[in-house]
């Protein structure tokens, strides 16, 4: 049986050691076809780095005599292009960069990145090249790239430079608030765009292909003046499952790891559908899991034979946290609003921005969100995209952040959360949860109160439960009585300390309007009982140990909680 590849991104190290690999290789074919420097980004965790890596071993001149053994079963193996095996490939990574002591360290790091992928290049064709090191140390990056260029040129051979996490660094500036650092690296003379400038010259005689991937498309517009080369394949039908796994790959995936009973395969695709699922990079395209989170639920699985507590990897939360906090800098709280309500947003999506509209333009913002992956193509609608939140894993992480938002302006406790959730878990009891509402609530100025809608209400419950992650949520559920609020429902991994499951309905009156509260009150307990008795809710939730609860929130003080 395949070993499952969580966490590795060594092409030869996956091939070499029995590892599963999804084979992507047809993609050469079709970017061999394009133009010759690409650029393509992919949210974190989305299998660039083992593109690259499948890249390097495919074009790298040293590594003709060891083509079949790499790729013999694959379709690239089967049907090879006439560049195979023929470039010297120049890797550079700028994931690690040092961007948080200042201006000269990051230089000093960038430059340090640089000059140690050239000795690294220099050290595997030196023989072919007729040097093996680098002339002096401390080279700044564009001098390393015109002795690369130099010795390629002199020696006729072309170069590939591949480029992972272009961006890495630009996004820790904008995340830690130092603008001002980004500006001066990426413009007039500065390192970064000097360094990119003397790329570009080298394409004028033997760098031949370039292929770059980050997660943001905002230094690639700073960049332009410098670099105006690259082809951005982004969003190409072509390419939309380049990375990322699709429905067939992921049955084939489970052939490969022995998920033979039909029943468990349609149960597993069904809830990995769910948590995993759902990106889509082009309109006409269809979704495709993000295979980082695919492996960390099938390592798991096959290791105990059971789903894992968390279905989200912690290491996702982590990296994706911190890429969205690069959108949560921008403070667009509307635009967060709306998507964390109704889990949708309309917009015109746009391919290339810089950091100065990130501020004012509202367009840039949520095309900002679909590269980093918290939002996904929906569909096409009669004034732009429609841009949807992609799955489970990706609600949460957005619940997680309102969080700590929640945390740092009303001083809520995530202990007292859970013990107000154990509470309506166990014991049917949701007037503890209730209560930490009304002291959110009693925090709000007169002036967020004459913004408070049903809407708000609505935010602030599904984030603590959200954050609690015993349940599993759905909201807005559409059944044959209309639009559930609220609906939460066993996870199977926490069946055995769930007893209760909940349908909510949630109800906001002004305080200028209260004397409507007994007649708001009489339609919310008709539609809660209604949704109750829907064919839905019986099919997913049952009718044995169901709780319903009709909260009602009048004006900033009083909350009236129904039970029926």
């Amino acid at each position: 049986m395949k070993r499952i590849p969580y966490g590795i991104s060594n092409f030869e190290v996956l091939r070499k050691k029995n590892y599963l690999y999804v084979d992507k290789t047809s993609y050469i074919e079709i970017l061999d076809r394009y133009a010759p420097y690409n650029f393509f980004i992919r949210p974190r965790r989305f299998g660039k780095s083992l593109f690259i890596s499948m890249l390097e071993n495919y074009y790298d001149i040293n590594k003709k005599d060891r083509f079949e053994e790499l790729f013999d079963d694959l379709y690239i193996g089967k049907k090879p292009t006439e560049e195979r095996n023929s470039f010297l490939v120049w890797k550079i990574s700028f994931a690690g960069v040092d961007a948080g002591h200042g201006e000269e360290e990051l230089r000093k790091s960038f430059n340090f990145k640089v000059a140690s992928a050239a000795r690294e290049f220099l050290y595997k064709y030196g023989d072919i090249l007729g040097e093996n090191k680098l002339p002096m140390e401390n080279m700044s990056a564009e001098m390393v790239v015109a002795h690369i260029s130099m010795l390629s040129k002199i020696n006729n051979k072309q170069v590939f430079v591949l480029i992972d996490e272009y961006d890495n660094f630009a996004n820790e500036l904008i995340t830690g608030g130092s603008q001002s650092t980004y500006e001066s690296i990426l413009h007039g003379e500065g390192f970064v765009k000097v360094f990119y400038k003397a790329l570009k010259d080298a394409t004028m005689d033997n760098f031949n292909r370039i292929f770059m991937t980050g997660v943001s498309p905002i230094m690639l517009d700073d960049l332009t003046s410098g670099f105006n080369i690259t082809r951005n394949y982004t969003l190409d039908e072509n390419l939309n499952a380049m990375m990322g796994f699709t429905r067939k790959e992921l049955s084939w995936i489970m052939d490969e790891v022995n998920i033979k009973d039909i029943e468990l395969r349609e149960k597993i695709c069904t809830d990995m559908t769910t948590y995993y699922d759902g990106y889509k990079f082009n309109e006409n395209s269809k979704s495709v899991f993000n295979p980082d989170m695919s492996m960390y639920f099938l390592d798991n699985y096959l290791m105990y034979n059971r789903y894992p507590k968390e279905m989200i990897d912690n290491n996702v939360k982590t990296d994706y946290g911190k890429v969205n906090q690069l959108a949560y800098n921008f403070n667009n709280k509307g635009a967060l609003e709306e998507i964390m309500t109704k889990g949708e947003t309309s917009t015109m999506l746009v391919d290339r921005f810089n950091i100065h509209t990130m501020y004012s333009v509202s367009e840039n913002f949520k095309s900002l969100l679909f590269y980093l992956g918290m939002l996904t193509i929906k569909e096409q609608g009669l004034s732009g995209t429609i841009l949807k939140v992609p799955n489970y894993v990706i609600k949460t992480i957005y619940w997680e952040q309102y969080f700590q938002r929640m945390n740092l302006e009303y001083n809520i406790q995530i202990k007292d959360v859970r013990d107000a959730i154990t509470e309506m878990r166990a014991y049917g009891k949701i007037e503890p949860l209730v209560d930490i509402i009304g002291k959110i609530l009693e925090y709000l100025s007169n002036r967020d109160l004459m913004k408070m809608d049903e809407k708000h209400i609505k935010m602030i419950f599904l984030t603590l439960l959200g954050i609690d992650g015993t349940y599993f949520i759905q909201s807005e559920v559409e059944n044959s009585k209309g639009y559930a609020d609220i609906m939460l429902k066993r996870k199977i991994q926490f069946k055995d300390i769930t007893k209760f499951q909940w349908i909510i309905e949630l109800k906001y009156i002004k305080e200028s309007e209260r004397n409507t509260l007994e007649k708001v009150k009489e339609e919310g307990l008709k539609q809660l009982q209604g949704y109750a008795e829907s064919k839905m809710v019986k099919e997913e939730l049952g009718l044995e140990d169901l709780k319903k609860a009709l909260v009602i929130v009048v004006g900033k003080k009083d909350i009236y909680t129904v039970k029926v």
